[in-house]
């Protein structure tokens, strides 16, 4: 809208039903924003569903309208600048801007009732909160299958066993929201057919406006019909992912090919038009899509609808959705032939992760069953989560390097001059080695202790503020049990904290170790003299530094400081679930651009790294420590254990040559690493000289796509330091 109009009527709708039961308060907002943001069918569209969030909304997280109830003032501001209002709309709308200080569900409610030890303890450079509801992942397979009448059966279902709960009444409430968005949308694809002059254009928007008058009423029946509820209801949701795809569509596409009721080429130009229009959504951290992997239950389908996903990734040139393939022995091979043809093109995409590993690793980690770890997906930037019956979004940050700095000087981050965590004593507090990694273990659990604290806290607020009806509609067993999706109807209620910098604390360890406790070389002191000073003026200490061998080349004594590091922090995570009441806690290491926003907080390391410099992305070795070659380099990558995080990220960078001129060579190299116990790899196919020139002129290099750390992005559109970090990545 071109005014404040929906801001501030949101606002009243809020208030008149402020008294009311959560679940029916977040209905009358539904019901009055979103007729209001979702967007027209645009020229080319094949399925109906584009939507645009305001700056004061509803939703998960900041990428669907939240976190929660959210007001932004600083774009509200902006909008207002922008329109020119008057002075009397400028009142109203700063007040309404106080209104939602104290509303806000994060910054507002939640804020005001932390403790003030947990809250100082969550909100510094080694610890943070982001307050935030990421990375659901809905039964989608079930929702093409029963449709919206299947639904309703389900909520009348629950209400014999339960009586007449106020989150039936609006879980219905929405679904009828729903049907009129469809209707909405089946008028205007009526009224442009009949205003079309190309007959092509007029029979595509009669299959949206046939598809959305069906699935009002019925569940689909057809490849269309499936696939636009299963758009739709991604939008009204929230949800930021896409769920396994081939699950849900291999056999609604197998039945129309069959039929002939459509052509493969014409199935491909379907998925274009969605592949462009979850591209347009900018979703950017997320907006997965799975396909691939154990526990799908027609196989042959499914694979016809990965084959069909990854040539839509492959000629529709974006960075969404992110197409991820799970992997496994006994995989058709065409699946893994196709996925190198289109990674080596330079998409980035599909993602690899391997089930034979993390299947088992999944099943340990979050205390399910193996059928139930089958379930797994790799959302966001790559953090695990269980379709359908776990929730437990990423919605914290640690820093173990800046534990480690801090630990080095009593509690006090030097950057700031702030104390900072704990003061666990000075440089002549420790000894020994042992003393030093006791310290600074000591500071990890108390923040990994204060971040599960929180996280526990967050969860009553926002059950306290807001039933996420479409989401919990789909989660086992949230209508069975009468509960929402935070309130106790999820089957597996988790937790996940994304680290940041283990790699670089794990080798300015082993450097010390090195160094200092075992060589003798130079006192702790004196090396964390040269660290405050940048190693300005100790030019030799630096030297040193660099002459002792780091993570990423097959080293054991590296590699085993890693794998101490690794395991001490996932640990520590885990056992926190029991004591705060979750099914789980874990942690990931999935670094996206994080690693340079948090390398900019952090002094120079003991592993070489200069202050302010790029922390190493995911658990790939720190930008050119790695110098061994690819082999060793794999080899490093698969040692941490996979069993009690939820997971690890592995960025790799190939020259195309790799996928050309030497793919036999290129197919042992993975399908060793794998076989050997990798996880995952996200392979960014690019030479150097590209990178280098599109720095200069970038306009002549919008199609160069790489893989930063969860996400991918145009190369051109990233911040110099990304740019420069990414470029220092070694190419193999």
């Amino acid at each position: 809208m071109n005014d404040l109009s929906l801001e501030l009527g949101f606002t009243e709708v809020y208030k008149a039903h402020s008294h009311e039961d959560r679940a029916i308060r977040e209905a009358h907002v539904l019901r009055y924003l979103m007729p209001r943001i979702f967007q027209p069918i645009e020229a080319q569209d094949l399925f109906a569903g584009r939507i645009n969030y305001p700056p004061l909304c509803f939703g998960l997280e900041e990428a669907s309208g939240g976190p929660v109830y959210c007001c932004y003032p600083e774009r509200v501001r902006s909008k207002m600048d922008r329109l020119g209002v008057s002075d009397d709309q400028r009142a109203e709308v700063e007040d309404m801007i106080a209104f939602w200080e104290k509303e806000n569900t994060i910054g507002g409610k939640l804020v005001s009732i932390l403790p003030e030890d947990i809250l100082t303890a969550t909100s510094n450079p080694i610890a943070s909160m982001f307050g935030r509801l990421s990375g659901s992942v809905i039964d989608f397979t079930t929702l093409v299958a029963i449709g919206i009448p299947g639904l309703r059966e389900r909520i009348q279902a629950g209400r014999k066993e339960h009586g007449d709960l106020s989150l039936y009444t609006a879980m219905e409430m929405a679904l009828d929201l729903l049907v009129d968005i469809m209707h909405w949308y089946e008028e205007q694809a009526l009224q442009m057919a009949r205003e079309s002059k190309d007959e092509k254009r007029e029979m595509a928007l009669l299959t949206i406006a046939d598809s959305l008058n069906f699935i009002a009423e019925n569940k689909p029946a057809t490849f269309h019909q499936a696939m636009q509820l299963h758009w739709l209801y991604a939008l009204i949701s929230g949800v930021v992912n896409y769920g396994r795809m081939d699950v849900a569509m291999g056999d609604f596409l197998a039945e129309d090919l069959a039929a002939g009721r459509i052509s493969e080429a014409e199935a491909l130009t379907m998925l274009q038009s969605l592949w462009q229009l979850m591209a347009d959504r900018k979703i950017i951290f997320n907006g997965r899509v799975f396909i691939g992997g154990l526990g799908r239950p027609n196989v042959e389908n499914a694979d016809r609808f990965a084959m069909l996903a990854m040539e839509a990734t492959r000629t529709v040139i974006e960075i969404e959705p992110q197409l991820t393939l799970r992997i496994y022995g006994g995989m058709n091979p065409m699946l893994w032939e196709k996925a190198l043809d289109v990674i080596g093109e330079g998409r980035t995409f599909p993602m690899l992760f391997n089930d034979d590993v993390n299947v088992p690793a999944v099943s340990k980690g979050f205390n399910v069953s193996f059928d139930e770890a089958k379930n797994y997906l790799p959302y966001g930037c790559g953090e695990y989560a269980l379709e359908g019956i776990s929730f437990g979004s990423p919605n914290c940050s640690l820093n173990p390097l800046k534990a480690l700095e801090v630990t080095l000087h009593n509690g006090v981050d030097v950057m700031t001059g702030e104390p900072t965590g704990l003061a666990l004593g000075g440089l002549d507090q420790f000894a020994s080695f042992d003393d030093l990694w006791q310290a600074y273990k000591t500071q990890l659990e108390f923040h990994v202790e204060q971040l599960a604290n929180r996280h526990a806290i967050e969860y009553k607020i926002e059950d306290q503020e807001a039933a996420f009806l479409f989401i919990s509609m789909l989660y086992d067993d949230c209508i069975a049990r009468g509960k929402s999706v935070v309130g106790g109807g999820v089957r597996y209620r988790g937790g996940i904290i994304e680290t940041f910098g283990m790699v670089n604390a794990a080798d300015s360890l082993n450097v010390i170790k090195q160094l200092v406790y075992e060589q003798k070389r130079l006192t702790l002191a004196e090396l964390v003299t040269a660290l405050d000073a940048d190693f300005v003026g100790y030019e030799d200490i630096y030297q040193m530094i660099q002459q002792v061998t780091k993570y990423g080349n097959d080293d054991d004594t590296a590699d085993a400081v890693l794998q101490q590091v690794s395991d001490h922090v996932a640990l520590h995570t885990y056992h926190q679930a029991e004591r705060i009441g979750f099914d789980y806690y874990l942690i990931v290491n999935v670094n996206n651009k994080g690693n340079v926003t948090a390398g900019m907080k952090s002094i120079a390391s003991a592993d070489g790294r200069r202050s302010g410099g790029p922390l190493a992305n995911g658990n790939t070795p720190t930008a050119g420590n790695d110098h061994c070659g690819v082999t060793a380099f794999l080899n490093s990558i698969i040692k941490p254990d996979p069993t009690y995080h939820a997971g690890y990220t592995h960025n790799m960078k190939f020259n195309p040559r790799m996928f050309r001129e030497e793919r036999p060579k290129l197919n042992a190299l993975l399908e060793t690493y794998f076989a050997c116990g990798g996880t995952q790899s996200m392979i960014t196919v690019v030479n150097r000289g590209d990178l280098e020139a599109a720095m200069q002129e970038p306009e002549k290099y919008r199609h160069l796509i790489v893989r930063v750390g969860g996400f991918s992005a145009r190369f051109v559109e990233l911040d110099p330091e990304v740019q420069l970090d990414l470029l220092a990545r070694t190419l193999y």
